[in-house]
């Protein structure tokens, strides 16, 4: 039975001693142990073989992932779990090796958290785009469909995806409402992403790829939907409130604007997927932020658009409405 003391400092280690778990999985994915074990099973020594890696430490770690769940173990032979099959084997329909490879890269920069907070700077460098395009298209394989029948496309005809990154939300706004056409607007070498997306799903003949700065480039229109997925958090306020000003000029009368994000509580500290977000754009971005719901409701005001209601995805997700 463990001590009052050894109960009470057991949340203060879970927080403490989280990068092993994450570590581990990132390896993982980054040394290809999930893909080597495919539907098969292999011991320690014959993955070690396969991988080019050392027995010893292949046990260990290959350990380390059974007890995390990820792993099965059966007299000395692993295999994938249920988990790993549906998530984590690159070839599964929802694979997210890419966007799990981008996580390790992340943690590189967290490590340099204090430094960012005592200057209040990101790291530098960025993420090429075109590896974080692949990195969203795991993402969007998981909230597109979702986000899409959130969105209330009955009578859309004309959408326009702010940062659509690799197509996928355009692609899954698309495939339900048949009469729809789409322009996604981002850099060119995300599109160069999104254009293989596109064509593999059929949809290159509705959805228009447009590379430009949405803050400054012209955008178009009239559109009946403007949509802007995970888009916010990387900006200020006040460019936020200059992007809904520009794009509130290119809404058909009537249209709207769908504002998909982490949004934060009253508080700013829940939900903690949102909370720690922001810390994730303050290590990664020049101005970036979560916001609250409250903030884009006084930005809509100010762009000219009423608030027009709010939809609960799938935690920590919400979409932000305004009508023109």
């Amino acid at each position: 039975m463990p001590s009052p003391i050894l109960k009470r400092y057991a949340a203060l280690d879970r927080i403490a001693t989280g990068y092993r778990a994450s570590q581990v999985l990132f390896t993982a994915v980054r040394l290809g142990v999930f893909a080597a074990l495919g539907s098969r099973g292999m011991t320690a020594r014959g993955l070690a073989r396969r991988l080019r890696t050392d027995p010893r430490a292949t046990r260990i770690l290959a350990d380390a992932l059974a007890g995390l769940g990820l792993l099965r173990k059966r007299a000395g032979w692993y295999c994938n779990s249920a988990l790993a099959r549906e998530f984590l084997v690159p070839t599964a329909p929802c694979s997210q090796q890419a966007l799990l490879l981008h996580g390790a890269a992340l943690y590189q920069r967290w490590a340099k958290l204090t430094e960012v907070v005592r200057s209040g700077r990101p790291v530098p460098g960025r993420t090429d785009p075109r590896t974080f395009a692949h990195a969203m298209a795991s993402s969007a394989a998981l909230w597109a469909t979702e986000t899409a029948a959130a969105l209330d496309l009955a009578g859309v005809r004309t959408m326009l995806d702010v940062g659509g990154g690799p197509g996928l939300y355009a692609v899954a706004c698309a495939r339900r409402q048949p009469r729809l056409r789409v322009v996604v607007l981002d850099s060119a070498p995300t599109l160069q992403v999104a254009r293989r997306y596109i064509a593999q799903a059929g949809l290159a003949d509705r959805i228009e790829l447009r590379a430009g700065d949405a803050l400054c480039d012209p955008l178009g229109g009239p559109y009946d939907l403007v949509l802007l997925s995970n888009v916010i958090h990387s900006y200020s306020a006040a460019e936020n409130r200059r992007l809904l000003a520009r794009l509130t000029r290119v809404l058909a009368p009537g249209g709207r604007v769908a504002i998909k994000d982490f949004f934060l509580g009253p508080d700013r500290t829940r939900p903690l997927a949102a909370s720690l977000f922001a810390v994730n754009m303050l290590v990664n971005t020049e101005r970036g932020d979560c916001y609250t719901v409250a903030e884009v409701r006084q930005w809509l005001r100010a762009a000219g658009l009423r608030f027009a209601g709010v939809a609960r995805l799938s935690p920590p997700s919400q979409v932000v409405f305004g009508r023109k």
